[in-house]
């Protein structure tokens, strides 16, 4: 098959989990035996880009998007699926941000096969977390005015907000979707769009790289979280919670890796808490620390206040052996099973007495470690990649 995978962003330039995803899934393709090319819209150098990367052939056009990403990718990523509508048998669109785009090229009379990756919440809601529920106008501009930092994001969130049920609109008219999750499959549903055209199939992990990671002795217990430093992420519930934890076991560690706008804010808390020297903070960690970090870690905390669509570092830290606890939000609880612990979202006291339990007794975290291979097992690269390929075919062989 030819293959297609358009997005914002592609290798080297990874802005989060589905950039890496989209990566896995081209170089996987491609070693498949497929025919794997990228569109991207990240080129920084004023014109096109052309690559060859690991086998996968890229293409960078150059664009700067701000705030409104599903607009200004709009017509950008529908000329490019128009353009290269001869060499395609399928596109597969990674991340919602050339949603509308693939939706417009469908509506102008666009003849190949359009999918997308439904990583976060981007099709209905503009800064794609959800995290007010009902993403009508008013909530649409609320958020997006909050989370402006520059004049022209604030100028621009009032016509954005008005212009996203055009945008949602649009997004509706690809041939199919594969949501990450059953819970993130759930919430497009109740947003409008078609349940038939939706199928899940989540992130998938290396596991063959990740256990060859040896666990690197150390003394005490290390609390780990990765990710980003916002609100979403409910960083803050867990540095309280470890305030706690720390008062009665003082050989507990925090570490916290990743960057973030409220990174400084966390900082000035630890230290206002009184816990600055026990809480470590990164910033933003190339792999290798984080490999680090992860082979010395006792237990993983995903603390998410919005509702995560996946949680792709809770695949990370159970491939390094490593239990983790999550809220109770989204789909983290369905995705570790039973190899972690789950507390109230946004409760401090629910988080402390998750990690109390898992740390007054030794044996309840190799309870958990013991549990953890066969979790991630079932997210294996080499199956899901053949099930997606089976997804292609049966859209393009089906008309």
């Amino acid at each position: 098959m030819n293959i297609f995978i358009v997005g914002e962003y592609y290798s080297p330039n990874l802005i989060g989990g589905a950039e890496v995803q989209a990566m896995m899934r081209a170089e996987g393709l491609a070693r498949m035996g497929h025919k794997v090319r990228v569109v991207s819209f990240d080129s920084n150098k004023g014109t096109t880009i052309e690559e060859t990367i690991n086998g996968v052939r890229v293409t960078r056009y150059p664009i700067r998007t701000h705030k409104a990403k599903m607009l200004a990718l709009s017509m950008p990523v529908a000329q490019a699926l128009r353009k290269h509508e001869h060499e395609a048998d399928i596109y597969h669109l990674y991340n919602t941000h050339p949603l509308a785009g693939g939706g417009l090229y469908k509506v102008s009379g666009g003849k190949k096969k359009v999918i997308a990756t439904l990583e976060n919440y981007g099709g209905f809601c503009p800064v794609s977390t959800a995290m007010s529920g009902n993403c009508d106008f008013l909530c649409r501009y609320s958020c997006l005015s909050r989370s402006s930092i520059t004049t022209v994001e604030k100028v621009i969130a009032f016509p954005y907000a008005s212009a996203y049920p055009f945008i949602e609109l649009l997004s509706k008219e690809l041939d199919g979707y594969i949501a990450v999750s059953e819970y993130v499959r759930k919430k497009y549903v109740q947003h409008g769009f078609n349940p038939d055209k939706i199928k899940v199939l989540p992130n998938s992990i290396d596991i063959k790289e990740y256990y060859k990671q040896p666990k690197v002795e150390h003394s005490g217990i290390n609390i780990l979280y990765v990710g980003r430093m916002s609100r979403e992420k409910g960083v803050d519930v867990l540095i309280r919670a470890f305030k706690r934890i720390s008062e009665t076991y003082d050989h507990a560690r925090l570490v916290l890796v990743g960057s973030g706008p409220l990174l400084e804010s966390y900082i000035a808390l630890a230290r206002e808490l009184g816990i600055r020297d026990k809480v470590t903070f990164t910033g933003h960690a190339s792999n290798e620390i984080r490999e680090y970090y992860y082979s010395i870690a006792d237990v993983f905390v995903h603390p998410a206040l919005w509702h995560e669509p996946f949680g792709m570092t809770l695949l990370e830290a159970m491939a390094h052996e490593v239990p983790v606890v999550v809220s109770d939000v989204g789909s983290l609880s369905q995705l570790v099973k039973d190899a972690g612990l789950v507390f109230d979202s946004g409760s401090v006291e629910s988080l402390t007495n998750q990690l109390a339990y898992l740390i007054g007794d030794r044996n309840r975290i190799n309870d958990l470690l013991a549990r953890c291979k066969s979790v991630v097992t079932d997210y294996s690269d080499d199956e899901i990649l053949e099930t997606l390929a089976q997804i292609y075919e049966s859209m393009i062989n089906n008309g």
